[in-house]
């Protein structure tokens, strides 16, 4: 829409979204262990995964519903506004507990 060729805007966005994924799943491990009890850990660790699975098999079906109906714009579209959801929903969440106060 700005001009510039479409396959190297998606390609290189494809690239800054990976980047963000990965740090974004790296900081999802950590919140994940941040508020689980220690005696919980591996319950807490294998639902993350189960809810995990669910949520990826769940965004395949729904990005593909969405990608035939409005095409690549609306995936964009729905993309950034479940981003802002979840950005919004994440300010809700309560403190960590600092490890000191976990041992101690």
């Amino acid at each position: 829409m700005a001009g510039l060729p479409g396959q190297i805007v998606i390609s290189w966005g494809l690239i800054v979204f990976g980047i963000v994924f990965a740090f974004n799943s790296a900081v999802h491990s950590y919140l994940v262990l941040a508020y689980t009890e220690h005696d919980q850990v591996t319950l807490n660790v294998g639902f993350y995964y189960m809810a995990n699975s669910g949520g990826r098999l769940l965004g395949t079906v729904t990005s593909g519903i969405i990608y035939q109906t409005f095409d690549i714009q609306g995936c964009l579209w729905v993309s950034s506004l479940f981003v802002l959801v979840a950005s919004l929903i994440s300010l809700f969440l309560p403190p960590v507990k600092s490890p000191e106060k976990v041992q101690g």
